[in-house]
Formats: C-alpha cells, structure tokens, sequence
C-alpha cells in the first residue's frame, strides 16, 4: 500500500498516515483509512462515511489494511463503520462483493489483536440504537440519549457509553487495554458469536 498523506487532520489522534492502494482499481471511499497514533498507542484506523462499504473496492482496501496491521501488530478501530451490519446487508448483491466481504470475515475472525468499534455523535442510528456489540467492543458517544441496554451489560460487553467528546480518547486506550488481556482465543469465540447474532 502507498501513503499519499501524512498527518491527515484528525482531532483525536496526534500522528496519522493515510495508505492507499487497490491493484483491482479503486481507493475505497473512507474520511481516513491508515495508521494512527493515539498518546503511546499506535493502532490502524479506518474512519468511515454514509458512503462507505457500498462498493468492493471498499472491501478490497478495508481487507489490505487489516492484513497490514497484523503484519505491524497493530489493534484496529473502525470509526462510523457498523462492519456486520453493512456485510449482512450487502453480501447477496453481487458475487464480487460477496467474495470480498467473506474475505474480510475470515481476516477479521483471525485477527490476532483487539478490534475495536467507535461511534461518535456523527452516526446515524436511524431509529434504533445499537442492538448488539460489533466485534470485540465499542466506544459510543451519544448526547442526549438513553443508554441502548442495561448498565450491567457494559463491562461485560466491552461497550461503552459516554455523553461527552472528551472522553473519547480516554475511553477507547482503556477499552483497548481491556482488550489486550482478553487470550487471542477468546477473542476469536466472541467475534464468531458477533457474526451468527441476527441482525
């Protein structure tokens, strides 16, 4: 993959590299997808958009970058990306797609590192709030709104409620520190546990 923008402008982190790269053709159409910096901790992060995942060039760019950060041995965060959520949505629309959102499943069950979920105040929920824990966990800021499940189902989920932007960065190095306790396995069972819930 090759890098076409260095500190890309993005509030929560202090370093960013931005990578590009598709030898099918297509950047994927992403706010940032690359490297990034948070105080110590280093992760891959891919910032979506209301127009993200809805094309195979998408997945194919989404794909490189998590085969990327195991390499590194970097967590990841996807940023406004609801991943189970448009892979359920879209995976019968084409055999392209399809072929490419699988791919990406298998990387994502493997993943040898915490993978993380962050929704800010910019995410529409439509109607419904979150109903079930994408991946391994998930930081979201809602302001003014009710908490989506019950309180005691937090920790235990590795979801996060904050009302606050200041609290973000806080919230997901605590959450990814929580995270790299959890024994590669489990974390494994519990992704396998995210794809088969009905969505």
């Amino acid at each position: 993959m090759s890098s076409l923008n260095f500190n890309y402008n993005h509030n929560h982190f202090t370093k960013t590299i931005q990578l590009y790269g598709d030898r099918a053709g297509g950047e994927g159409n992403f706010e940032f997808a690359g490297l990034a910096e948070l105080q110590n901790q280093k992760l891959l992060l891919v910032h979506g958009n209301i127009q993200s995942l809805e094309q195979t060039h998408d997945w194919r760019r989404l794909y490189r970058l998590i085969k990327l950060a195991e390499r590194l041995n970097l967590p990841a965060t996807f940023w406004n990306l609801h991943i189970l959520k448009s892979a359920t949505r879209l995976y019968n629309t084409s055999l392209a797609l399809g072929t490419a959102i699988r791919d990406i499943q298998t990387e994502i069950l493997k993943f040898p590192y915490p993978i993380i979920s962050v929704f800010d105040e910019n995410y529409d929920w439509g109607d419904h709030l979150v109903e079930y824990i994408p991946l391994d966990g998930s930081v979201i800021v809602l302001l003014n709104e009710q908490i989506p499940t019950e309180p005691s189902k937090l920790k235990q989920n590795h979801l996060k409620i904050i009302h606050k932007q200041e609290d973000l960065q806080m919230e997901i190095l605590k959450l990814l520190q929580d995270l790299s306790n959890i024994p590669k396995d489990e974390l494994i069972i519990r992704r396998l546990d995210s794809f088969n819930t009905p969505k």
